[in-house]
């Protein structure tokens, strides 16, 4: 039964160029693995996403040894595919191997890439409808040319993984084997960054209309019961003038 001791060693990559250094064309990150997905909000623009695998052999000056062989096998599977006419995803590897992702695409497609670095390319043309877009990137490492410990083999002579990612709902293995025999905490997963914005709007909604309905109930209230003091004063002083005005006209036939 393997565990999974921590659910933060995904990292997720918001594909969206006003949040975060992500876009940069400059940055390169070296995560275990990454979920690649459109971030949320309606925006139009193109994001540029390097992802470096990490610990090849070095001198001891800090420099790489030259003309090694690859060691990393890049895994990517695709979740949900991108909207037709406003999405493009394109997949490049060092040596200029380059794949689209359309909505032609099939969900659950895979690519492999014998490379050490990743570039991905995300291009939206429209901000509206917003896109349920997300594919899973891992980079396996290989057992036979791998220079760090590798906890993870994946159940094959192949390929191994960090073991952190086992059990944490995402397929790493391209056998899937590192989500079998799980038992998964009940411990929920982090709410994305659309869900955080849909919420967001959800509760302002319902304390706009909250508020609305007691200041609307507030002043009607008022008024309908300042209404209702008001004609009832204007009642009492006509009963009263009747009285008085009834007594001046008794008076004098009296002492006649």
């Amino acid at each position: 039964m393997f565990l999974s001791c921590s659910f933060a060693k995904v990292t997720y990559f918001n594909l969206e160029n006003t949040y975060g250094p992500y876009c940069n064309p400059n940055n390169k990150f070296t995560p275990d693995a990454g979920i690649v997905r459109y971030a949320g909000t309606p925006w139009i623009g193109k994001c540029v996403l390097n992802i470096q695998s990490c610990c090849l052999p070095v001198f001891q000056n800090g420099s790489l040894i030259p003309n090694l062989a690859i060691s990393t096998r890049f895994y990517v599977h695709l979740v949900m595919q991108p909207l037709c006419l406003t999405e493009n995803v394109t997949v490049r590897t060092e040596s200029g191997k380059m794949i689209t992702i359309d909505c032609n695409t099939k969900n659950g497609s895979e690519y492999y890439f014998d490379t050490e670095q990743l570039t991905i390319t995300y291009d939206r043309t429209e901000k509206l409808p917003l896109s349920k877009f997300s594919m899973i990137v891992t980079p396996l490492k290989l057992k036979t040319r791998t220079y760090t410990k590798c906890a993870f083999d994946c159940f094959t002579d192949i390929y191994c993984i960090d073991q952190s990612l086992i059990c944490d709902r995402y397929k790493n293995c391209p056998n899937n084997v590192d989500e079998s025999n799980c038992e998964y905490s009940h411990q929920h997963e982090p709410l994305s960054f659309r869900s955080k914005v849909i919420l967001f709007f959800v509760l302002l909604v319902i304390i706009s209309s909250t508020i609305s309905s007691i200041l609307i109930c507030y002043f009607c209230c008022g008024v309908s019961k300042t209404n209702h003091i008001n004609t009832t004063n204007k009642e009492r002083r006509s009963t009263h003038g009747g009285i008085e005005e009834s007594g001046a006209v008794v008076t004098p036939l009296l002492y006649a």
